[in-house]
């Protein structure tokens, strides 16, 4: 099923782009390359005395890219799944709910 307003892109596509876990393993996946290549080439001894000799960008930059791996990973096993439409897109399918007091 796809849905012609958007060239042809299926609705639960154009949905799961904006899941939060994308954009948080995205931006977690970013930071996390940034600190493990910092940690890799630019710590000083300096840096490492003052950490009591642990390697923080380095083992953090790691962290967040298991992080960003696992965020990742959630999104692709559990994808957002819309509810089904009718033929003509206006909402769900299906029978009608238990009468309320405006549909007496």
């Amino acid at each position: 099923m796809t849905d012609s307003k958007a060239g042809g892109e299926p609705a639960a596509a154009r949905a799961g782009f904006f899941d939060l876990r994308r954009i948080l393993a995205l931006l977690f996946g970013v930071y996390g390359t940034v600190l493990t290549v910092l940690g890799a080439t630019a710590t000083s001894q300096l840096d490492l005395d003052r950490a009591a000799g642990v390697n923080v960008n380095l083992w953090v930059g790691i962290g967040m890219l298991l992080g960003s791996a696992a965020f990742a990973g959630w999104a692709k096993l559990r994808p957002i799944r819309l509810p089904p439409t009718t033929v003509d897109g206006t909402g769900p399918t299906g029978p009608p709910g238990p009468p309320g007091p405006d549909r007496l």
